[in-house]
């Protein structure tokens, strides 16, 4: 493709700028476009893992057995709204559906070969991007109350273990010497010895974004409302009155990406799991690298200002209300694990852009050759930037992309 082709990415989060990078690496002229600052949505607020071992989806084949129990005890790490729920029968079901056991494996399958191309993605940009300083290479650790949560866990590990993520086996005095900070007497854990974390996700957005910025790039901070094809270009409108006229558009923009006028809005079951997040300052020095309570739901992790708790699922939509549950979960939890602070500094919402089957929407549009599309990443999307722009810039660029992407079709709802 010719070299003065102008592409516009819309989203400024960890994926939108890691799609214009590695588009700028290509040699195009890359616009980005976000109403907010770049990181400051839910790329912001996630756990920070690297989880290049995540292939695990949410969808469960023992989701059926567990859903009462997960949906009506009050420690349980997920929340769902039954009112949303009932107004959004067609993706509840279609989730339900890929929580068979031939369907779960397959997302498995393909999850794993794609976040084994997690470094092929993220390396070069960190490089680009001078950011390895904020990057910690010391492990994940998972770890399980008692024994029988352990056996409960195994064939989820062993799904990891099938795709070439290796761990090793910890008892209660391996965790106790690895992690003393930890209150409660885990039985059994895994320590994902190679797994890295971020030490502040916004900043790396951000280094991105300054990154962007001397490489020519050219940023707009207004909302895309409708995205309209040209004969041979493509026509955004923007919510200020604007309009750009681009070769090619990125649709980046996470869970709020359907929301934009012109989408195949139809045939794309995007939907958000609200997750959220406390903060407690100046507490990092109690571990040293990330800890997954399991079947709490969440990530305990050390990082420049403190210790973030991030995690649980809620199915409500898209309102920006606080479900005070959450919050309180997150830090009761927390407290039990770790010696905090009565109350957190921080708390945090945030919309993770979530499909029924946990896999991604990777490459172009169902309507456009001119529109592509870079989202639904579920809990994964900072782990899967690096490697989700690659993609893109090869398509762009007119390349037989580096990674299969059939799964990743758009066509596969239609």
């Amino acid at each position: 493709m010719k070299r003065n082709t102008t592409i516009a990415v819309i989203g400024a989060g960890i994926v939108g700028c890691s799609c214009a990078l590695w588009l700028q690496r290509k040699g195009f002229s890359v616009t980005l476009i976000d109403q907010d600052d770049p990181g400051a949505g839910t790329s912001s607020g996630n756990a920070g893992t690297i989880a290049d071992y995540g292939c695990v989806p949410v969808n469960s084949p023992d989701i059926f057995k567990r859903l009462p129990n997960l949906l009506t005890s009050s420690d349980s790490p997920l929340s769902l709204s039954i009112p949303y729920a009932l107004k959004h029968p067609s993706w509840m079901l279609q989730f339900m559906a890929n929580c068979r056991e031939h369907k779960v494996s397959r997302i498995i399958r393909i999850l794993g070969k794609l976040l084994a191309k997690t470094y092929e993605g993220l390396d070069p940009l960190l490089d680009m991007a001078q950011a390895r300083d904020l990057m910690q290479q010391n492990g994940c650790m998972y770890v399980y109350q008692s024994e029988q949560d352990f056996v409960d866990a195994n064939p989820s590990n062993q799904a990891r273990r099938a795709q070439g993520f290796e761990y090793t086996e910890l008892d209660r005095t391996d965790i106790a010497n690895l992690e003393p900070g930890l209150k409660i007497p885990f039985e059994r854990g895994l320590l994902f010895e190679s797994a890295s974390h971020v030490l502040n996700p916004q900043a790396l957005c951000q280094r991105y974004f300054e990154c962007f910025q001397r490489n020519g790039g050219e940023y707009i901070r207004q909302r895309v409302v409708a995205v309209e094809q040209d004969i041979d270009s493509v026509l955004l409108r923007l919510d200020n009155g604007g309009n750009l006229q681009v070769n090619r558009v990125v649709v980046a923009a996470g869970a709020f990406s359907k929301q934009i006028a012109g989408m195949p809005q139809r045939t794309l079951p995007l939907d958000t799991e609200r997750g959220y997040h406390v903060q407690f300052s100046n507490m990092q020095h109690l571990l040293t690298r990330p800890v997954c309570w399991n079947t709490a739901g969440f990530y305990a992790t050390p990082m420049n200002h403190g210790i973030r708790l991030a995690g649980t699922v809620e199915i409500a939509g898209y309102g920006n209300a606080l479900n005070q549950r959450n919050i309180d979960f997150l830090t009761r939890k927390g407290k039990q694990m770790l010696d905090l602070p009565a109350q957190p500094d921080q708390e945090w919402l945030g919309f993770r852009p979530t499909l029924p089957d946990s896999l991604p929407v990777i490459g172009y549009s169902t309507t456009s050759e001119y529109i592509l599309f870079a989202f639904g990443h579920h809990h994964i999307g900072l782990t899967l930037a690096g490697i989700t722009g690659k993609i893109i810039a090869e398509l762009v660029n007119g390349e037989e992309p580096s990674h299969n992407i059939a799964p990743f079709s758009p066509r596969r709802f239609l």
